[in-house]
């Protein structure tokens, strides 16, 4: 069974269910990214992967879409 690690992140830069949308698309295609769940209301994003990620990587997959990606709260593996 493969490994899961679940990472939260502050996401500057939303303001509306377009902008969930958005985000959830383009952090989905990051390298090793399984799943993204998004909360406008807290803007934040909790991130299930394979493998660690870095903040970098995600902010490179946010790039030219004016949000910006920070680490909440050291990943957790499940």
């Amino acid at each position: 069974m493969e490994n899961s690690i679940i990472h939260t992140y502050h996401i500057s830069g939303m303001g509306c269910g377009g902008c969930v949308a958005t985000v959830k698309n383009k952090l989905s295609a990051a390298p090793g990214v399984k799943s993204v769940t998004v909360d406008l209301a807290k803007k934040q994003a909790k991130i299930t992967s394979s493998e660690e990620l870095k903040a970098e990587t995600l902010q490179d997959a946010l790039s030219n879409s004016g949000y910006t990606i920070e680490e909440l709260r050291a990943p957790i593996a499940l």
